[in-house]
């Protein structure tokens, strides 16, 4: 079950804060919905079953986001979100098709050349791990810097195993970031299966000639993401940057945006968040260059308690920024009851969120009504709303949002990119 938007019961009241329990009672008619179970083949567009995966009938909803039963070879996985499911059936395609490599004969031949050239390495960076680093990288420049870091992290105890810093001196590592970007999934996925399968494909460009390229180059067509999908600066930052070196640049960028330490500090605790996710939280912050008070944005990410939730903050953190670039510039954040709302520089206030099916159950209808009334007791009250939705709208919803006098867009696309 699900509290406000889309956010799990346990979680209700990151976003809402004291909305839901000071709420006044509720004005307009308490006529209330069921959200609707939808066939899977009407929500997915035909893409229910494909290979390694069939999404279950019914999907349910809790009147914010839909809630998925995924059938895998590993059992049933529930999802909570359209875009969490977008994620996870594009991390299958990849697993799928890294699995289907093992029909070519030259790549196996690479996978065991490689699982017998780390073997010495490894065991001298165990017994002697500053000799090692050093005979290794005398002329490396840059990834000197890098190993030095792993190298005092490991011995020190204090991260950084042996084998992290093996892959390290290989290039192993950043084959796989680079091979995770090109397939259009996360470097530092949650997903074990591809997590495993990633590592071990880009060891085989620890044999002979193989690079990422030629890894690719064996692949499906259509599976490589386009470039022009991929903002340049951002691939480099994660394909070139190491784990530390990405923390280190997130909490810079989020600086430049005005985001406080505490909250930086928060945001790179949680671990619901893959670095690369923080990463990009920070970066769409700093796009936002001209908007005030971009901390509560992410003070609210920070705050999130689950997989799901932080997801959904991600997503909503990119969908501001693009709003601002391409709909109507925003001007400043304002906490109304709790909620984080854009205010855009012509004075109507822009909610934006990642739902996916809004049906008029009792908390939507507390939850947008109170919404409604804390914007009308701001100091300088909006002069309009923009309420715009990745997802669809319940005629009943849609009826008592109208009456707020609301401007409603549904089926709003996240733009292209690494966040579905």
């Amino acid at each position: 079950m699900f509290g406000t938007f889309g956010l799990p019961v346990r979680a209700a009241g990151l976003l809402i804060g004291a909305v839901l329990t000071t709420a006044p009672a509720f004005s307009l008619s308490e006529q209330y919905e069921t959200p609707p179970e939808q066939d899977p083949s009407v929500v997915l567009d035909g893409k229910e079953l494909g290979p390694g995966y069939a999404v279950l009938s019914p999907v349910r909803s809790d009147g914010f986001l839909r809630i998925y039963q995924l059938q895998t070879d590993l059992g049933v996985e529930r999802i909570e979100g359209d875009g969490l499911l977008k994620q996870r059936l594009a991390e299958l395609k990849v697993l799928v098709a890294l699995e289907g490599l093992k029909n070519d004969q030259s790549f196996v031949d690479g996978l065991k050349q490689a699982a017998m050239k780390p073997v010495e390495l490894v065991e001298s960076t165990v017994t002697d791990p500053v000799g090692t680093a050093k005979s290794t990288v005398s002329g490396v420049g840059r990834m000197f810097g890098r190993l030095t870091k792993g190298v005092e992290a490991a011995v020190s105890g204090k991260g950084g195993s042996a084998a992290d810093i093996a892959k390290s001196i290989t290039g192993q590592a950043r084959a796989e970031r680079e091979l995770a970007y090109e397939l259009g999934v996360d470097p530092y996925t949650f997903y074990k299966p591809l997590s495993e399968k990633l590592n071990e494909t880009a060891s085989v460009t620890t044999a002979g000639n193989w690079t990422v390229t030629a890894i690719t180059s064996l692949l499906p067509g259509g599976l490589i993401v386009s470039a022009a999908r991929q903002a340049d600066n951002f691939r480099t930052l994660i394909v070139d940057s190491t784990p530390s070196e990405l923390e280190e640049r997130t909490a810079e960028t989020f600086r430049k945006a005005g985001v406080s330490e505490q909250t930086i500090s928060r945001v790179a605790a949680n671990p619901f968040y893959t670095i690369s996710e923080k990463a990009a939280i920070a970066y769409q912050l700093q796009a936002m260059p001209s908007v005030q008070d971009l901390d509560l944005i992410a003070a609210k990410a920070a705050d999130a308690e689950s997989r799901d939730i932080a997801y959904f903050q991600l997503r909503r953190v990119v969908l501001l920024e693009t709003y601002s670039r391409t709909v109507s510039g925003l001007g400043q954040i304002k906490e109304v009851n709790g909620v984080p709302i854009a205010i855009r520089r012509d004075g109507i206030a822009a909610i934006i969120l990642p739902l996916d099916m809004v049906s008029w159950t009792k908390t939507v209808a507390q939850t947008f009504s109170n919404m409604n009334e804390g914007l009308g007791q701001l100091p300088f009250p909006p002069s309009g709303v923009d309420f715009l939705i990745t997802g669809d709208l319940t005629p009943m919803t849609a009826e008592r949002l109208t009456s707020f006098g609301w401007e409603i867009t549904g089926n709003y696309p996240m733009p292209e990119g690494p966040v579905h």
